[in-house]
Order: structure tokens, then sequence, then C-alpha cells
């Protein structure tokens, strides 16, 4: 069979549409995929995002994700990475494709902020980013790039293109692929299991399609050099029950099962050797109880009105990012009642803390707020304006902005070609991350913060 052959053969290739496509993924298996030794030239790399990665999942005595794992002993792996602020699903990813912080590429939180409060849409749009991508970059070269389910790239200029999509449920994924997506994405989509309702919405039946579309690109002709996807099934499990209970690692072991998949699919084709495979976490996940609502504080002082479950209008307003918020002002004065509305939560609840702009420029948070709040382990806050200013967690893990950012840290698994086998990285921030992968593909990416680990990689470098 040819590398043009029909999209519906490919799909054949890549393990079986109906199999993979299936509303429930069968068990993981415990055993890992087989790895052949890397071949010395980089053809393609392929980067998989896992929500609420953590490192113990992967480099612990009894992993629950194998093959994370023997990608891992066989290639390199990060004991923590350093989520950026705020570490949420939308900026943490938008680090990942660019390398900068939030301040610098404009993603400071998942929701957008308007006038009348915190939308429930997100920042899902390719305009929303203010920094060069990796995709961009690969594509500069010359090269396909293919992006699938990745936040924030809607409208983007990516050859085979599936943006993130959180649709009603029931909705045709296949139909909105058709209309908001590029290149092969959606027709791979329709043969990938794609038309399961399940689909509309992210969890496991939009991974297992995911993966086989991966696989199907990865086949076709032209092949893209970068193919990123996210895999987002262990969210909902993580929302309703503690990270490191049975659940949530069934669920990681189900994500390992979907990359064990992709690995053997790569493999039978014969790319394994002559692909660069790297999984990142988001960030790391802690236990929630209670939530926060600083808006009630600002409602109480007049600073935002609120109306019909949302806002009508504010002069003051905290948009909530797990355990951190950010606040925004319309004027000086404003932002100065907020603080003092604000500090008196704080004394008043006991569970969190005000964070100045000062600190929050160093760390690389969103420019436009005038200052920050920042929860202690185990509280988050909410956007909610009306009822009591805190109350139960509506999920019982979330992201932590903690002082101790071991809390808060995720993981990084890469093997491929002309990587140095068996190199443990103590500590990485996750800026380090695009760059990195963007020397390993002889690519340049304009303005990155971050660092390139070269001392991953063997003699020749990239």
């Amino acid at each position: 069979m040819t590398r043009a052959a029909p999209l519906a053969a490919l799909c054949v290739l890549a393990l079986g549409c109906a199999q993979l496509g299936a509303r429930h993924a069968p068990a993981p298996p415990r055993e890992s995929a087989a790895l052949p030794a890397p071949g010395a030239s980089l053809e393609r790399l392929v980067l998989v995002t896992i929500h609420g990665l953590t490192p113990d999942l992967v480099l612990s005595h009894d992993p629950a994700m194998p093959t994370l794992a023997s990608l891992a002993r066989a290639g390199v792996a990060a004991e923590a990475v350093t989520p950026v602020f705020p570490a949420t699903v939308y900026a943490t990813h938008a680090t990942l494709a660019t390398g900068v912080e939030p301040s610098r590429h404009g993603i400071g939180g998942d929701h957008r902020l308007t006038p009348q409060g915190v939308s429930p849409n997100w920042l899902d749009q390719a305009a929303d980013l203010r920094a060069p991508t990796l995709f961009a970059a690969v594509a500069q070269r010359g090269a396909r790039v293919a992006a699938l389910d990745w936040p924030t790239t809607g409208g983007a200029p990516i050859a085979d293109l599936a943006p993130d999509l959180v649709l009603p449920p029931g909705a045709s994924w296949v139909e909105a692929l058709g209309r908001l997506g590029a290149g092969r994405a959606a027709e791979l989509a329709a043969r990938s299991g794609g038309a399961d309702p399940a689909t509309s919405q992210p969890g496991a039946a939009r991974d297992a399609a995911l993966v086989t579309m991966a696989c199907g690109l990865a086949l076709s002709d032209p092949a893209p050099r970068l193919i990123a996807l996210r895999l987002s099934q262990t969210a909902a499990v993580l929302d309703r029950s503690a990270a490191g209970s049975d659940a949530a690692r069934e669920a990681f072991a189900r994500a390992d099962a979907d990359v064990a998949r992709l690995v053997r699919c790569l493999g039978d084709a014969g790319l394994l050797a002559t692909t660069a495979l790297v999984v990142a976490g988001d960030f790391g996940l802690v236990p929630a109880h209670t939530e926060l609502r600083p808006n009630v504080a600002l409602a109480d002082v007049g600073l935002l009105v609120p109306a019909d479950g949302g806002v009508r209008r504010w002069d003051a307003i905290a948009r909530a990012n797990g355990g951190s918020a950010f606040v925004y002002a319309a004027d000086e004065d404003a932002a100065v009642l907020a603080r003092r509305a604000l500090e008196s939560f704080a004394n008043e609840t006991g569970a969190s803390r005000v964070v100045s702009a000062k600190e929050m420029l160093a760390r690389g948070a969103d420019p436009e707020a005038w200052f920050g709040l920042e929860a202690e382990p185990g509280f988050v806050f909410g956007d909610a304006a009306t009822g009591p200013k805190w109350g139960a967690a509506r999920v019982i893990s979330d992201g932590t902005d903690a002082a101790d950012s071991a809390r808060g840290a995720t993981g990084f698994v890469a093997w491929g070609p002309r990587l140095r086998a068996g190199v443990r990285i103590p500590v990485m921030q996750q800026t380090d991350v695009a760059p990195t992968l963007a020397y390993w593909l002889g690519v340049s990416l304009e303005g990155a913060q971050g660092r390139v680990l070269v001392g991953l990689f063997g003699p020749g470098g990239s």
C-alpha cells in the first residue's frame, strides 16, 4: 500500500476506526507497547497532552501509565515540570505551544472577560494568542502541521485542524469540524468514530477518535511533520474524583492505553523509529473542598451588579483560575476599593491572600489585572457574584497556584531519535517545552522565554 492510500484505508491501518471510535474504550493493557531502537533521523514529532498528568503516574515503582513509563525508561522524563501562572488548561496549552508566559501570549485564563462579567465562552481562537507558535515555526519551514483538539486553535492557519470544540450534548462533532476545521480533519473524524454522539464533548470517545486521526495523518501523504493532540478524558473524572483515587488512576490508565495504540500504529506502519513522541501534562491537581467567591464581596461594596445568575455591569471583577483569581478594574479608584474589599474578604475567610501586581508580573501573569488572589491548598475560587461568600467546591480536584509549586507540578516524557536514553530532568519550566521541541525539529521559535534543554540530546544535537 502506498503512502497516498485513501483515508478509508489509512483508518483501517490505524488500528480500526470502529474499535477506536467505540464509546467505551477497552480495558487498558498492563503491558507496555514494544519500542524499537530510535533511528538516526527525525521525520515527525507527535506531541500529546494529558490533563492532570503528574510525574508519579509515570515514575513510581507501580506506574498507572505503563506505556509512558516504558517511554520514560527508554527516553527522557522530568521529575517535575513547574507550570505557568495561572495553571489553567488554556493558559498552559498556550505556553506549551509558544514557550512564553501568559503575560506575553495573552491567554490569562480559560474564559473570556466581557462587560457582562466572566463569559462561559472559552479563549479558543488563535487570534487570542499574541506570541509566535511552534505550529507556525514548523509551517514556515514548508512542513505540514496538524492540531487535534488543541486549545486556542480556532481559525488558525494549520493545514490539518480539528479545533477544540465543546458542543451541545448529541451535536455532531463531525459536522462541526466540517464547518470549522481544515484539511483532512473532518473526513478522518468521520472515519474514526467521530459520528458517535459522545464525541460532542471532550472525553474518552473523542480521545479514541483523535488517536485514530493522528495515526491516519501520520500514514498520509503528505504527512505532517508536527502532530499535536490533547487527550481530555481524565478531566471529567478528576472533576468528581480526587487525584490519586482509584477512579483517577483508572482514567489515567485508559489515557495510557490510547498512547499505547498510537505507539502500536506507528510501529505497525514502520514509522516509529523515525518519530519523536512527547507526552506532557498541563498542570498537576490537588484536592479541593471549598470554593471562595470574591465577586460576592465586590458586589457587597457596589463594584459589581449581579443579574440573572451573571453580571449586569462591573467596575471591578475577579476572574477565577482554580487556585488563583485575577482582579480587573475600570480605573484606579475602583482598584483601590476592590483591594480593600478583598483584603477584608481574605481576612474573613482566612483561606486566601492578596497578590500584588508586582508579584503577579514577576510570575508572568496577566498584566491587565490590577492585582490577584491566591487560595490556600484545598480552596479554589469561583466566579459567582451572588449567594454566600464560600461553599462546597464544584470539583474535588483542581489546579493550584500555592507557594509550594511542587504540589502543582506536571509531567513530561519524550522518546525518539537523538535523545539520550535514561536522562532524568530534576526540574524544568513549562516554558522550556516549546523551545526544546523547536530545537529537536530544527526550527527557530521566535521570542521564546524558556530554555532549550540541549543536554537531552546526544552528539549531533538537533
